[in-house]
């Protein structure tokens, strides 16, 4: 068994201090050990580089000796033994990322993902973890490891490091609790808030009820007894989320704006998200990352199916369990075809080389149109399969019936699964080699518009586009942040006017020589429309010098999507939507 005592005293600095204690060294066996960090972690494939936070970095013997070690990569040390029977490692690891990846102390709370902090002893591959955290008497903790009292000390018990790693905890003595259980499982579900938001816990535990019920007589099996939803409610903007084997952290805020309809539901919606993330990803896994190998990125083409379906499955559920009303489902939806159709990118490059890509550029902006979103596309391509399985078997198999098959074939063995595979299980469902589906949804950028129209006409929804009203997005074609008092294009669409012209970071200043503040471009664009003007004059700065330009406007770039049932639905349309809606429960 390996020790970690971690400790702090002076939280508002985030400074937190870790100490290993590695025991029964063999002099002979061991003459260096070899101590490893995590360069990235699950639910993000992208390098981290954690050991950036880590200070203080020292070796010792049991008596206190100081033993030498020497860095072998970026995150990985060398301890060279000298004949200790135990060896101590302390540091310190400065805990200031309020996410839901990373760990963060200060007067309030100690939130600790042990992935970002916690080295891997590689020469004990598969030692228990035997964790302390000094912390006031009165904290709560919330945790998916077992605590145990020993030696009038608790401690956290993880069977080896990636249990430990997987394990996120939450300590703090204003942590809000509710547990639940559902008719189809014998699992304890709990629901911990940490954050300044007195949650209606009777509503919000029978909406959590009614989504995990769906999910669990998806798969028919949930192989844990405890899970944890573990939410850090932020007095700030924050969306995020992250999953592991038995838990998930999940960062929201403004905690002043958690009771609005919007930001409630993006509660709903992140929750099933994550929840379904417990089969798909943690256990129904690429093979790629079976193990993880956390030292150097490992890439894998099938993460639209990681993100995407799980993106497409967390809304769906919501809905067909009845938690979301059909209306609001569409509506949800509107917002993701949105950004699909408005992600020129997808014109670029395919959903699985976009997820190939993950590890250059996949959770930045990147440069202009280039890449897919596993997410969007991935969850459009997800809408597609699923309604296309069901209209070639009159709703006998549905893209329910795959993820139940890689359930049984791969989740449920602990067996990764390759591209191929997914593919050769969807032909499966099928019945037949469904080529087309594969070469232009998932191999091949595309706009994805007949697939689209087709699906959304087996279940009598119309799809139509009004136009944006934002208007300089609507009749410039650009995206644009609003910051220092000027307006800074972030995206512009390839086959406007203006793309002819402005590009990425130009700081849009004035328009008809009426300078911009935060209120005022689309009355000054709307004006110049009533007056019957057909150009526009725009003034910009790019790399510190002015320039005005005179341009024709457009009408109707970047339209919005809307989705509604249509008015002469035929009963079988009708009959094909409720299908697709019914609970499973």
């Amino acid at each position: 068994m390996l020790d970690y005592k971690i400790s702090y005293s002076q939280p508002h600095h985030h400074f937190i201090n870790l100490e290993l204690t590695i025991n029964n060294i063999d002099a002979n066996l061991e003459k260096e050990i070899s101590l490893q960090l995590p360069a990235w972690r699950p639910g993000r494939y992208t390098l981290q580089n954690f050991a950036k936070n880590i200070a203080k970095f020292n070796v010792f013997d049991e008596n206190e000796k100081p033993l030498k070690f020497s860095k072998t990569t970026k995150d990985n040390w060398k301890v060279e033994t000298n004949g200790a029977k135990t060896l101590t490692v302390r540091y310190t690891y400065y805990a200031n990322q309020m996410d839901a990846g990373g760990s963060y102390l200060d007067e309030k709370q100690i939130y600790l993902n042990f992935i970002c902090c916690c080295l891997e002893v590689q020469n004990r591959p598969n030692s228990e973890y035997r964790v302390n955290v000094e912390m006031p008497s009165d904290y709560k903790v919330a945790c998916a490891l077992p605590q145990e009292t020993q030696e009038k000390k608790s401690y956290l018990i993880a069977q080896d490091f990636f249990h430990l790693i997987d394990s996120p905890l939450i300590a703090s003595n204003t942590l809000k609790h509710k547990s639940y259980k559902v008719k189809n499982s014998e699992a304890n579900f709990h629901i911990w808030i940490q954050g300044d938001w007195n949650i209606d816990f009777e509503k919000a535990v029978k909406e959590f009820q009614l989504f995990t019920q769906d999910q669990i007589a998806l798969f028919k099996d949930f192989s844990s007894t405890d899970y944890h939803f573990m939410f850090q409610i932020l007095p700030y903007s924050k969306y995020h989320g992250v999953e592991h084997c038995h838990s998930t952290v999940i960062t929201l805020g403004a905690d002043y704006d958690m009771d609005g309809v919007a930001r409630y539901n993006d509660f709903l919606g992140i929750s099933s998200h994550e929840l379904f993330h417990f089969w798909n990803i943690m256990r129904i896994r690429p093979k790629e990352l079976m193990p993880y190998d956390l030292s150097k990125e490992t890439y894998f083409k099938t993460g639209f199916v990681a993100e995407g379906l799980t993106t497409y499955y967390g809304d769906y559920i919501l809905c067909r369990s009845g938690v979301w009303t059909q209306e609001y489902y569409l509506k949800d939806f509107e917002n993701l075809l949105k950004r699909h159709f408005h992600n020129n990118g997808r014109l670029n490059l395919s959903v699985a080389d976009s997820s190939y890509d993950l590890w250059l550029d996949g959770y930045e902006l990147g440069i202009p149109n280039r890449k897919s979103s596993i997410y969007v596309e991935g969850a459009m391509a997800a809408f597609i399969l699923d309604i296309k399985l069901r209209k070639t078997s009159n709703h006998q198999k549905s893209l329910d019936t795959v993820m139940v098959k890689m359930w049984e074939d791969f989740g449920k063995k602990g067996i990764g699964y390759s591209l191929e595979d997914y593919h050769n299980v969807v032909d499966e469902t099928a019945g037949e080699h469904i080529k087309d589906y594969f070469e232009k949804c998932i191999y091949s950028p595309n706009a994805l518009n007949a697939y689209l129209k087709e699906a959304f006409d087996f279940i009598g929804i119309e799809k139509t586009f009004i136009p944006n009203e934002n208007e300089m997005e609507r009749r410039l074609g650009l995206k644009t942040i609003f910051q220092n008092n000027a307006y800074f294009v972030v995206g512009f669409s390839p086959d406007s006017e203006v793309a002819k012209s402005i590009t990425v970071n130009d700081e849009i200043v004035a328009i008809n020589s009426y300078k911009l503040d935060a209120n005022n471009p689309n009355a000054i664009l709307n004006k110049a429309a009533k007056d019957g003007k057909t150009e526009l004059e725009i003034s910009f700065f790019r790399d510190n010098q002015l320039h005005t330009i005179t341009i024709k406007y457009d009408e109707n770039q970047y339209p919005i999507i809307k989705l509604k049932v249509k008015e002469d639905a035929t009963e079988e349309q009708k009959e094909n939507l409720r299908k697709w809606l019914s609970p499973l429960v």
